[in-house]
């Protein structure tokens, strides 16, 4: 996997808004590889107008043009910087929307934030702990174009989101501008929701969800069989859970980030009483 290094700017935009836009995160002839895979699953959805939202998990992860999105350089290169070497792949998936008649009644926004753990912890108990990536495959240009809309800066209120009466959202809620092959990730902590499309084309999107390893993966994101691990290098080994216990070091990324001098930081267990400087020990059971 390619090292992006994160400038001081992107660091900066992150910790501020919680949201950071990476342009032309894939290139053409993988997003229309990404494309074609992607219509090959919705095939039956894309035939009919009736139903006007596809979100798609099961069996999403084999698909080979999938299955290579999953340590991209350009973009999971910024997340592990942003988290730490010690992360796994925690949700993955796809969603079309087909248009919407200007005239149709909206139906509720689900906003929310990720990885459920508002409800044990409480709003101003949230850590940090995962980081999406979304591929736009078609372009976004304006609202209501089908992407997720989100909240900048959400994820620093300890508060429940404030909706106005007779509004369809919070007023600080923002449609991204993004063009075919742009991406954009967002932490845990940030409302988001569907928006609708009202577009003249289909909106078609890809959702990869990292967290640190002690997250439990999704419900949905199906457990990967020998041969997708067999078929995968060390780093898409251990995004993909390829390490059984999460006390096992995370060699893979560890080894990747120190071959790209990136997230040399270390948390020690013990430091000297006098110096402060860490001690190096092993931690024994």
């Amino acid at each position: 996997m390619e090292c992006c290094r994160l400038t001081a700017e992107q660091i900066r935009t992150f910790a501020e808004d919680g949201v950071l836009v990476v342009r032309n995160a894939i290139d053409t002839p993988t997003r229309m590889r990404l494309l074609e895979a992607g219509d090959r699953l919705a095939a039956s959805f894309l035939k009919q107008s009736e139903e006007k939202y596809l979100q798609e998990r099961r069996d999403f992860i084999q698909q080979d043009a999938f299955f290579d999105l999953l340590a991209h350089g350009p973009t999971v290169s910024l997340i592990i910087q942003l988290l730490s070497p010690n992360i796994h792949l925690q949700s993955a998936g796809m969603i079309y929307k087909h248009p919407e008649s200007p005239g149709t009644e909206p139906g509720a926004r689900g906003w929310h934030r990720d990885i459920g753990i508002t409800s044990d912890l409480g709003h101003d108990q949230l850590p940090l702990v995962g980081i999406k990536v979304c591929y736009c495959l078609t372009d976004f240009h304006g609202p209501n174009a089908g992407l997720t809309s989100v909240v900048p800066r959400s994820h620093k209120s300890g508060k429940p989101l404030p909706v106005h009466d007779g509004e369809f959202g919070p007023r600080n809620a923002k449609d991204l501008n993004l063009n075919a092959g742009d991406a954009f990730l967002f932490e845990n902590r940030v409302y988001h929701s569907a928006t609708r499309n009202l577009t003249n084309r289909t909106a078609k999107v890809l959702i990869y969800g990292y967290a640190y390893r002690w997250m439990k993966p999704d419900l949905n994101l199906d457990i990967p069989d020998e041969a997708l691990l067999e078929k995968a290098d060390p780093v898409a080994r251990q995004l993909l859970g390829g390490y059984r216990s999460v006390e096992t070091v995370p060699r893979a990324l560890l080894d990747w980030a120190a071959a790209h001098d990136v997230c040399t930081e270390r948390v020690p267990w013990v430091v000297d009483g006098a110096s402060g400087e860490p001690v190096e020990i092993i931690p024994r059971y």
